[in-house]
């Protein structure tokens, strides 16, 4: 990495400082688009336990007291608020990379759309690659995972697997997770696919790609 991701905030342990950040970066995918209201979720671990955004609450008014704390069995250690249907694959990233530190799930429109274009060629159980076309070089491999049931083991499972070797990974008919060493990283990799998948979907519509 270059640049303002040589300086990560997984070097701080102020944890309000990080949930203020992770707030601010669940409300730049909101803005964008890449998240409806309550929708995505976002994380990141704090010692051996996760702040995870709440179920279903606005983002546009999404608070840092707002966050769930819980620990990585998905038990809820301090917050008012449900956390999100998806503890179970925050979790189990966190167990499979102890290198990773943000986890934020998006339901990126340009990145969801692409990936339903591509002839996929199936790696091991339930993972996919594509030989279409190569990545942004600091996206590395482009995970894609077949569906699974929202917030289910098997979907955590999955997601786990395949968060071994990957940046960013693309859930069919679901949305794409990104993971880094702290939140900004995670949001990096997000923003980083969408806006690839925007520039190659608009050259199909003119004919150029």
């Amino acid at each position: 990495m270059g640049g303002v991701l040589d300086k990560c905030l997984c070097y701080t342990n102020d944890r309000e400082y990080l949930k203020h950040e992770l707030v601010r970066c669940v409300k730049t995918l909101f803005a964008k688009g890449y998240v409806s209201s309550g929708g995505g979720n976002h994380s990141f671990r704090y010692n051996d336990t996760v702040f995870i955004t709440p179920s279903g609450y606005p983002r546009s008014h999404l608070k840092p007291s707002d966050l769930v704390l819980i620990d990585m069995d998905g038990n809820i250690i301090e917050g008012d608020l449900r956390p999100s249907i998806e503890v179970p694959f925050h979790t189990e990233i966190y167990k499979k990379r102890s290198d990773i530190n943000a986890v934020s799930h998006a339901h990126s429109p340009y990145s969801h759309a692409l990936f339903q274009t591509f002839n996929l060629i199936e790696e091991e159980d339930g993972i996919f690659r594509t030989d279409d076309m190569r990545f942004p070089l600091k996206l590395g491999k482009v995970k894609v995972l077949e569906y699974r049931q929202l917030g289910s083991r098997a979907l955590a499972r999955l997601v786990g697997n395949a968060s071994k070797d990957a940046k960013i990974m693309v859930l069919l008919d679901h949305g794409v997770i990104g993971i880094g060493r702290c939140i900004h990283e995670a949001l990096f990799y997000v923003e980083l696919l969408e806006e690839y998948a925007r520039c190659i979907l608009i050259s199909k519509v003119f004919g150029e790609y």
